[in-house]
């Protein structure tokens, strides 16, 4: 029974159910990460330009966040932003050292919600590609100083490639375009649009989105809305969260769909609501309005839905 147990160990420390139970919940804080820094590898995201402007938590590897999404050809239409491949992912990975039994800690610099929102990208395509064994630092770096730990100058690289094996894919957290089509028919789904109200009503656009305004029937949830407005970016805790999404008319009940101008921002909303909140029935438009808005017969509104 022993030597049973010896070699069966190896493919139990790969199931994601038990993978996923070493991390007390999907958002940690600077606390946990301190007691258990030499357990996991840490993934620092944030833009190329400031890989040397802010500093790290020792031995964090850095990942450009430009590289996180990918362009790809759908239906005829050249999208960018976009989830890679299944393929493309694996590789990624790999470069970046990891193998399928790492613990990964995301964290990014902390100042800023968009900073947060390409952190919650990163971790939403592990967990759509079926690695459970993810977390992410709430508050980030910055989170990492008011904690009264020092941040180093200079990131560390992986030594050699990893050997991850990408795992099956998990739908039900990504909505596309024909099921957004289809929920404007349908009762009990509810669309989200994450972005701020200027963009909702129409009075600006992204140059990459072709139409003003938002998909019709959308509620407002900006994802600004989740953390506070100056200092380290934490998520609010779940009762404020709560409170927040109740006030601005939105059913947690329902189906949820988020979108934003490009499935970037509405991230940082999915990793709230899904993780945070642990609502099922959460999923994000991954090609967003950037998709949907290079449609003619894809309506858009720019009046208020209340």
């Amino acid at each position: 029974m022993t030597r049973f147990i010896r070699l069966l160990l190896p493919l139990l420390l790969l199931s994601p159910a038990l993978q996923a139970a070493f991390f007390p919940a999907p958002l940690i804080d600077a606390d946990w990460l301190i007691e258990h820094r030499d357990g996991v590898v840490i993934l620092d995201v944030r833009k190329k330009e400031n890989f040397d402007k802010t500093g790290y938590i020792e031995g964090a590897i850095p990942v450009d966040v430009g590289t996180v999404r990918v362009n790809r050809v759908i239906d005829g239409k050249e999208l960018t932003r976009m989830r890679p491949t299944a393929e493309q992912f694996q590789t990624f990975l790999r470069r970046l050292g990891i193998d399928n039994n790492d613990r990964v800690v995301i964290t990014q610099p902390g100042h800023k919600p968009g900073q947060l929102a390409g952190a919650a990208r990163l971790y939403w395509h592990f967990k759509f590609y079926g690695f459970g064994n993810v977390a992410l630092l709430d508050g980030g770096n910055a989170a990492w100083v008011d904690a009264l730990e020092d941040l180093v100058d200079r990131p560390a690289h992986p030594a050699t490639p990893g050997n991850y094996q990408v795992g099956a894919e998990h739908p039900e957290i990504l909505a596309t375009m024909p099921q957004v089509r289809a929920a404007l028919k349908r009762k009990g789904i509810t669309l989200i649009d994450t972005r701020n109200l200027r963009y909702h009503i129409g009075i600006d656009k992204k140059s990459y989105v072709y139409d003003y305004g938002h998909i019709p029937g959308a509620k407002l949830l900006p994802y600004k809305f989740l953390t506070p407005a100056k200092g380290t970016q934490r998520y609010f805790k779940p009762e404020r969260l709560r409170r927040i999404i109740g006030d601005l008319n939105i059913d947690l009940d329902d189906e949820l769909i988020l979108f934003c101008n490009s499935a970037y921002e509405c991230s940082s909303v999915w990793f709230a609501l899904h993780e945070v909140l642990g609502q099922p029935k959460v999923r994000i438009y991954d090609g967003s309005l950037h998709q949907w808005t290079q449609y003619e017969d894809n309506p858009m509104q720019t009046r208020v839905v209340f």
